[in-house]
């Protein structure tokens, strides 16, 4: 997987990301390796013409991590409420944990206003709060996850020629995913669900958008760039 993005006073980051247990990927850490990756990547090739501030940064121990506070319907401690990222993290390259974040200090507020002075119905009330309006995210996030860690592993083991490149969405809304790319409509509810507007059952619950995506679905896209056995040839 490669993830561009524009930074601050011209500058900008191009990611390499590859599953931890898949060893001959762990390569991208070199420089000349790295290099050599990304200008095989044709829509990406450009982003390697400016001059580099920095070495190739290795970041790994991405995981997934989702805490509760309620258990059996107790609070396990009071005068505390875990926000944000002290709450549940996910894969970083979907970009929802600063947006996740903000929601999740929004409502923090307005239970802190209805509920602060009882420290047990404070802790109910936010558990609440969070499973109904943030853990969905979490969920979301980690189907898509999973959804795509199988496909990787198709084409390291060979039973598929390619690996989708597309919006990361549970399974059951992968033909969505296809289908932004014929249909306007389609296109712009994939947005809601990747800005943390809403929910993608939220998003096509809505009355014609699922005909919509079944009209426009076509099959899976794969961007150009190398197949397995020339990237581990790069990297030889």
């Amino acid at each position: 997987m490669i993830l561009t993005l524009p930074g601050d006073n011209s500058t900008w980051s191009v990611t390499l990301w590859a599953p931890a247990s898949d060893r001959p990927l762990k390569e991208f850490r070199h420089p000349q390796k790295f290099s050599k990756v990304v200008q095989a990547c044709p829509l990406h090739a450009h982003w390697l013409d400016g001059e580099p501030i920095t070495d190739v940064l290795p970041m790994g121990g991405i995981l997934d991590r989702y805490r509760r506070f309620v258990v059996e319907g107790e609070p396990v401690a009071t005068g505390f409420a875990a926000v944000g990222d002290a709450w549940a993290s996910t894969n970083p390259s979907a970009g929802r944990g600063l947006s996740v974040g903000l929601i999740h200090a929004q409502r923090l507020r307005d239970v802190v206003r209805s509920s602060l002075g009882d420290p047990r119905a404070f802790a109910l009330k936010w558990d609440v709060v969070t499973e109904a309006e943030l853990a969905p995210w979490y969920w979301t996030q980690l189907a898509a996850d999973q959804t795509r860690l199988e496909q990787i592993a198709a084409v390291r083991e060979g039973r598929a020629e390619t690996v989708r490149t597309l919006p990361p969405l549970p399974p059951e809304f992968e033909a969505a995913a296809r289908a932004m790319f014929y249909d306007a409509d389609v296109f712009r509810g994939v947005l809601e669900t990747v800005g943390c507007l809403a929910l993608p059952h939220e998003v096509f619950a809505r009355p014609g958008l699922w005909e919509k995506v079944e009209a426009a679905a076509r099959e899976p896209l794969a961007l150009p760039g190398p197949s397995r056995k020339e990237l581990l040839e790069l990297l030889a």
